[in-house]
């Protein structure tokens, strides 16, 4: 049988657009799949920061329960053995911070004196909290967190190594990973007669951290020398502590940079050795630590199996495989028709699967067709559209992890890293432009018997209100934020006088003051603020912070609800 010139010109177009649909779709798989891939890497690296500047306020506010302690006055009293009052004030204070962290194993006021004996401990022990007295004290003065701490400036925190804790008498934190923060505690000459230790479940303060990562996601935490501290399979922590090491840097390759300080985040593939037969994308940055510490800085990974990463990719392929078919069908149905007929969909096809890739739009798709080349066209449009919209929610879920790094989850005020961010630049702005700022301490009056008489629900949905308030209070310039459970501060730009920010500082007091209609009751709180200016308080943050927190208890001091404002002729 011969061919006539249409039969064979209709079967080179069915054979040629059969072979061009299947290079696109497999073009556009290997692209999508790609694509997810790298998408995936980048939303793990954006988790990992967001969990390393998570790790960040952790330690922060450690460090802030130590000050706290530390500055207590029964603190340094309790170092006689003979005051057994301030002794058992500190117990109380303890007791009562171990209630609101779980995660801390022990607290201990240790004197430097009499070998580091310790005066006043509290364990945890199960669901229960232990005071611990008499001869069980132990001298703890050859511990490194205690002779280094004592070295450290008033008000400095000190890291020791993440270790297993083997002292004895440990209760629930020994055998366990620990560390600990440690704080001195000085006189009025400033020298060290002791030393605040709050000893950290690490387990707990990273599952804490983590609860909100997917399931599927695995984490990793070594030590910069490598060794795995936090890791899925916990016979794989610790090993220098079992006399051998397992380090990062022989299971992921690559984090050998960030060892080496070259670099402060890598991402992974892992598809060999003991990841072989289940591969993972990782992603690992580099963290420094900060403050005193044996520690010289910390390596943070998360992974992800590449299973639940290519999931996407597999419902894409199938899309794709319907829809390459169905254009290889419809490509030998016309061709058989009319040759000539075809030509012109086939050339809007191809124009259109060359801009499949990126941001063009699909230009003259004969997409008001009734035929196969309309359910084509329609086909290609759905396919780019359902990628926009991954590649959509994968930014918005970016998004949604970098404000909840940095802004309050309860009352979505700035939280304190983003404060300090904007604290930053403001004090750029007031040494640049000559001009002046003032920071507001802001501490509610009698909060506790709220969440006593009303419940934490109440005393939740209190805060979130005056939150909103206290937006309303301020300036589109300055900033409002959340440092503490019921503790605000205002960050005011541009502040003309003192008087000035008294008036805010009185508005506020004002707005606060008014009563709250929250479940059908009326509730009234009132707040004691505290001002410190700059320059002229301080030109710092730590410094403007002092002030104004100093001022915020002489307002405590002097009746409550009231506004004071800190002068160079305060004491100290």
């Amino acid at each position: 049988m011969r061919f006539g010139i249409a039969a064979r010109l209709a079967l080179l177009l069915a054979l040629v657009g059969m072979l061009a649909a299947g290079l696109t779709g497999f073009y556009a798989y290997t692209a999508s799949r790609d694509l997810l891939i790298q998408s995936a890497k980048d939303e793990l690296l954006t988790s990992t920061q967001v969990l390393a500047s998570r790790i960040v306020v952790a330690r922060q506010e450690v460090s802030h329960n130590l000050q706290i302690l530390s500055a207590h006055p029964s603190a340094l009293r309790a170092l006689d053995p003979s005051d057994t009052a301030s002794a058992d004030q500190m117990a109380t204070l303890f007791e009562l911070l171990m209630k609101a962290n779980p995660d801390y194993f022990q607290i201990r006021l240790i004197s430097a004196a009499d070998f580091g004996m310790e005066r006043v401990r509290i364990d945890r022990s199960g669901d229960s909290l232990l005071r611990i007295n008499g001869d069980d004290l132990q001298e703890k003065g050859h511990y490194a967190y205690v002779f280094e701490t004592l070295k450290s400036r008033p008000g400095e925190t000190y890291l020791s190594r993440f270790v297993i804790n083997h002292e004895r008498g440990s209760h629930a934190g020994q055998e366990e990973p620990t560390a600990q923060l440690a704080m001195p505690v000085v006189d009025a000459n400033e020298a060290a007669l002791g030393v605040i230790v709050i000893n950290v479940d690490l387990n707990g303060v990273f599952a804490q951290l983590a609860a909100g990562l997917p399931p599927e996601f695995q984490l990793f935490l070594a030590n910069g020398q490598g060794d795995f501290l936090i890791h899925p399979d916990h016979s794989q922590t610790f090993g220098f502590d079992r006399g051998r090491r397992i380090l990062v840097q022989d299971t992921f390759a690559p984090t050998a940079d960030l060892i080496a300080g070259k670099s402060d985040q890598v991402l992974v593939d892992a598809t060999q050795g003991s990841y072989a037969d289940y591969p993972m994308v990782a992603a690992f940055v580099q963290q420094g630590i900060s403050i005193r510490s044996d520690e010289r800085n910390l390596i943070l990974g998360l992974a992800q199996p590449l299973t639940s990463v290519l999931h996407k990719a597999d419902a894409l392929g199938v899309v794709i495989l319907q829809i390459v078919l169905g254009l290889c069908l419809v490509c030998a149905l016309l061709a058989v028709l009319v040759a000539r007929a075809v030509t012109r969909p086939i050339n809007l096809m191809s124009a259109a699967v060359q801009g499949f890739s990126d941001e063009r739009q699909a230009h003259g798709l004969p997409l008001a067709r009734e035929d196969e080349i309309g359910v084509l066209a329609r086909s290609f449009k759905q396919l780019r559209d359902q990628i926009r919209q991954q590649l959509s929610e994968l930014n918005q879920s970016r998004q949604d992890l970098e404000h909840l790094a940095q802004h309050d989850p309860l009352t979505g005020l700035p939280n304190r890293a983003l404060f300090a961010d904007r604290m930053a630049l403001a004090l750029a702005a007031v040494r640049r432009d000559q001009t002046r700022l003032a920071l507001m301490f802001i501490d509610l009056d009698d909060f506790k018997p709220v969440n006593d008489a009303y419940g934490h629900a109440v005393g939740d949905q209190l805060l979130k209100e005056i939150g909103t308030r206290l937006r309303k209070a301020v300036r589109e310039s300055d900033t409002a934020a959340r440092i503490g459970g019921d503790e605000f501060v205002v960050l005011l730009r541009n502040v003309q006088s003192a008087d000035d920010a008294m008036a805010v500082g009185e508005k506020i007091r004002i707005a606060v003051g008014a009563p709250f209609i929250i479940n059908h009751a009326s509730i009234s709180i009132s707040a004691s603020i505290g001002i410190a200016l700059c320059p002229e308080s301080g030109q710092d943050l730590i410094e403007l912070s002092k002030n104004a927190d100093d001022a915020m208890y002489r307002a405590k001091k002097q009746g409550r609800n009231t506004v004071v404002l800190h002068t160079a002729a305060d004491p100290a």
